[in-house]
């Protein structure tokens, strides 16, 4: 009972406190927390969580909207000055793939 209190005041962990938090607990933190060893930081420990999906569409609806009022030449152009390659990485959707047919 006491550990997720002891866990939230910090602003990191040691070894021996990570090996005796539950998932619940590491669940809890309020964010990334540094683990320690000694006074050595030796690794990164970020609870995953599940997002809020009213959240998570709102905040797609504003990128969307915003992207609207991009424009593709003048990012292009942009990127060039700084000179960063401005080839769009963006993902295709890729065509099915042909089901080949046994010959049998």
């Amino acid at each position: 009972m006491y550990v997720l209190p002891y866990v939230s005041a910090m602003s990191h962990l040691s070894i021996r406190a990570l090996q005796k938090i539950s998932g619940a607990t590491i669940e809890a933190l309020p964010g990334p927390t540094a683990i320690k060893s000694g006074e050595r930081t030796i690794g990164l420990l970020i609870p995953l969580k599940r997002p809020d999906p009213r959240g998570l569409a709102s905040v797609l609806a504003e990128a969307s909207r915003l992207a609207e009022k991009r424009s593709r030449a003048e990012d292009d152009a942009a990127l060039a000055a700084m000179g960063i390659d401005p080839t769009d990485w963006a993902p295709v959707t890729p065509r099915p793939r042909k089901r080949k047919r046994s010959r049998t």
